[in-house]
Formats: C-alpha cells, structure tokens, sequence
C-alpha cells in the first residue's frame, strides 16, 4: 500500500467545485493502491453564513481517505477588518493566507509520524501551495503542485502592479520547487508555462477533471412541457447572465416561444439579478434557486432537460475549463455552452457534438435557444452520437489512472 499526503483547503462537507473535484479524485485514487491523507480546514472554525455544507459527497472511500482538519483564523473579525483596509491583501495569495502555517506545521507533524512515498498539494486557494512549499523544503517528498487554473495569469487577478509581480514569485517559487505540476487544460499549461524556462515543461502534465457516473434514471419529459435550461454555479468577474437573459426576453416575446421555456439558475445569484428578471417581465421564465446543497444540485440536473455552461466574453482563447462543465458529462444531457469560440470549454463541447455561442452574443444565443426549444417540441432533442465516447474519456477512473502512474514515477 502506497502512502500519499495530500494538502487541500477544500474538501467535503464544504460545497465548492474544488471540495467535489479533489475529494473525487482522490478517492478514485484508492483504486490504485493508494492510501490518502488529507490535510484540510476544519469547516468548524469558518462563519456557517459563508458556507454551504453537505456530507453526501465525503468520499471516505472505505477508510482509505482520511481527513485531517486544521481550524483557520481567515474569519476572525480582525483579518476580516485588515481586508477592508487594505483590499489588496485578499489576492496575495488569497484570504486563506492565515491558514499556511497552520497548514504546514499539520504537514509537518504527519511527516514526522507517517511514511509517506508522495506529497501533493492542490489550488485554489493557492494558500495550499504557498504551504506546500514550506512542507517541500523542510521534507524530501516528490512534490506534484496541482493548478486547477492560472494564477499569476488569472483574468481575475486585481489590476495591480505589485499584486500582479507578488504573485508572479509567489508562482515561480511554487512550480520551481515542484517536482512534477498539474494543469486541468492544455491552454492552461501553455499560459502560464511560456514564462518560464523550457527544462521546466518536463515537470508539467495535463490532467483534466473527471465526473462520477449517474446511476439514476434519465427519464423523458412530455414535449408538452416547457424545455428546461439550467445553470449550477456562481457569477463573477466578467461571468455573468446578462446576454442570456437578454436572449431569454427577446425569446419570450415572440408568441411562437411564450412559455415554451424555463432557465433554472441553481446557487449565488445578486440581488440586482432577481430584479433585473423582475423588471424585465421574466419572473414566471427565470427561477432562482439560490445556495442548495451537492446533492439538491445534482438533482436539478437530473431534471434538466440541457444543461448550460457560461464563461466570460474573451477576444483571446479562454484557458478554462469549469469542473461543473464535466460534472454535467454525469447527467447525459445536451449542454449549451456560452462561451469563447476558442478555449477549454469549446473544445470540449464541440467534442460532444453538443453547440457553443459567444457569451455576449445576444442573437446568436437566442438563436441556440430557439433551435433546442424547436428540437424538444418536435420529439427530436437528444444527445449528440459522439457524446458518450468523448464523455467516457473523462471518467473520474482516467483522471486517478494518470496521477498514479506519475505520482508512482516519481517514487
């Protein structure tokens, strides 16, 4: 039985992609002959309004994950205070920072007691490869640091000077250290890795998300019955619903359409949006369902009759891929996805055969909705012919497969 130590702020019952995706990945992993230690916050000590917890999803995997939580101080009033005063300090790394040593130190200590052959840290927070670093250079386990986006790259990043270099250390320190990194998208590698010296791209490997099966019943919706899109997720930054629900008005007000569709936002959703609908006469098309837990989530999917992805409007080749993207492979649905025409998430809904439209395209998304709306009332929406062979590709199973066989070449 091999050991491995894993640092991940986010792990179950907290509710966040990265809780999903790594807990899943892991105990996939246990597959292989893997026994799992997880270095984690203890969701305890963090302010219950900020979070959403749900215990379906622990992935304990018959004992062989095992979780070790260390409480954080990012909620305490005086941190908080520091981050109003001073903004910047949110993004160097990220508020998670207060927990790096905290973090370590449990590292640290299970190192000391345990035998481990391997050590893997995963962002986001980037706070855990800051930590991962400081493991890194008091102990002599292979490293993998495991990037599920860009950092110093990030679009998200705040528009500062300092910020921006701060972060460009904090990373270069990160993935010269690292003995091996994981990036979920080639375009995500090829960004940030053009910056640094060619010997380096032979510590990188592209490993994407993977999803889990659903085993329950896909059942058919009466064509009678209005077509259903829904989103699971947040909006921030430039991602946003606003061309949608454009799309969804224009749609609306055409007699052949009114009442032939919902849209079903499930998670986070502003204030100004629940207006927005309001006011644009779509309160009885667009439903908000606000924060519900992993396994509501996954039941609205299951409802759904196509699932939708939006990104940000990017000129450029969009370097992301959303794990909810390869969440909804789970639920063999037709998946609409607003996004760039070149990136992570149109490669690979065109590789389902399923459709993309630009996210600020306000006609051209109409236009899609039309188009499955038309499919759905004539008994013609189904998924692509291509969907299940591409979607089989990310199966969680491939995904643990390939960070077996580099963590083993690292022993």
């Amino acid at each position: 039985m091999k050991r491995l130590l894993a640092l991940s702020w986010c792990m179950p019952p907290i509710v966040m992609p990265r809780s999903i995706q790594v807990s899943r990945l892991l105990a996939s992993l246990t597959d292989f002959d893997w026994q799992v230690d997880v270095v984690c916050v203890d969701h305890t000590s963090l302010r219950p309004e900020r979070i959403i917890l749900d215990d379906s999803f622990n992935r304990p995997a018959n004992g062989r994950v095992k979780k070790f939580p260390v409480p954080s101080l990012e909620d305490w009033i005086l941190v908080r205070g520091l981050i109003r005063i001073f903004p910047a300090i949110a993004y160097l790394p990220d508020t998670r920072y207060v927990w790096k040593n905290a973090a370590f130190r449990k590292c640290d200590l299970l190192a000391a007691s345990t035998k481990y052959d391997a050590f893997i840290s995963f962002a986001q927070p980037w706070t855990d490869h800051l930590a991962g670093l400081q493991f890194a250079e008091n102990n002599h386990l292979p490293w993998v640091a495991h990037f599920s986006d860009p950092w110093a790259d990030s679009p998200f990043l705040l528009n500062s000077r300092f910020v921006k270099n701060t972060c460009l250390d904090m990373e270069e320190a990160v993935i010269g250290r690292a003995d091996a990194v994981i990036f979920v998208t080639q375009q995500t590698s090829d960004l940030v890795m053009k910056k640094y010296p060619q010997e380096w791209q032979k510590k990188v490997h592209v490993i994407p998300h993977g999803f889990e099966p659903d085993v329950s019943s896909n059942s058919e919706k009466n064509v009678s019955s209005p077509l259903e899109f829904v989103y699971t997720g947040n909006f921030y930054g430039h991602r946003k619903p606003d061309s949608l629900l454009e799309a969804a008005q224009k749609l609306a007000a055409e007699p052949a359409y009114k009442g032939t569709f919902k849209i079903r936002f499930v998670g986070p959703i502003s204030e100004e949006y629940r207006q927005k609908v309001q006011h644009m006469g779509l309160s009885d098309t667009v439903l908000f369902e606000g924060p519900v837990s992993f396994s509501a989530s996954q039941d609205f999917c299951r409802k759904a009759d196509v699932l939708l992805v939006i990104d940000a409007p990017s000129e450029s080749t969009s370097v992301f891929l959303p794990s909810k993207l390869v969440d909804y492979l789970a639920f063999n649905k037709p998946i609409l996805g607003l996004t760039p025409a070149s990136g992570g998430s149109a490669d690979l809904i065109e590789q389902l055969g399923c459709q993309t439209v630009r996210p600020d395209d306000v006609s051209g998304i109409a236009g899609q909705l039309a188009r499955l709306i038309d499919d759905h009332l004539s008994g013609r929406l189904s998924l692509p012919d291509k969907f299940a062979q591409t979607a089989a590709r990310y199966h969680i199973n491939h995904a643990a497969e390939s960070l077996n066989q580099l963590l083993t070449s690292l022993i």
